[in-house]
């Protein structure tokens, strides 16, 4: 899907070899952030991340517009008896939500601070 998206928008071509997605789609979540965990079965009360993510670095072989952009979309997924649970589904992950929320005014400007530290 992400190759097909990159073949959509001109930056690879189809079966190019690319650098835009360099890690894998998640690992286990635990008391260490990225616990390495094993590959066997999925069990109830594991925790995976489910994290996509995209990087064009300055300099890459595509169009300078894409340069010095990076988008991961990551949930936490909990497994379950009956199958899973997405503890992060209320994560806004649109751009219209995440446009949305950045218009809301902040905690530090509710309590009358600024975000540079000046008060």
């Amino acid at each position: 899907m992400i190759d097909e998206g990159l073949i959509e928008l001109g930056l690879v071509k189809p079966g190019e070899r690319h650098p835009y997605f360099p890690h894998g789609i998640g690992h286990h979540l635990g008391l260490d952030v990225h616990d390495r965990g094993g590959y066997g079965k999925l069990e109830p009360g594991m925790v995976l991340t489910v994290e996509p993510g995209i990087y064009i670095p300055e300099g890459s072989n595509t169009d300078p517009k894409w340069w010095k952009i990076g988008v991961r979309i990551e949930d936490n997924i909990l497994i379950t008896e009956d199958g899973h649970k997405n503890l992060s589904a209320f994560v806004p992950k649109t751009v219209e939500d995440i446009e949305s929320i950045m218009k809301e005014e902040g905690i530090l400007q509710k309590l009358g601070m600024s975000l540079d530290g000046s008060d």
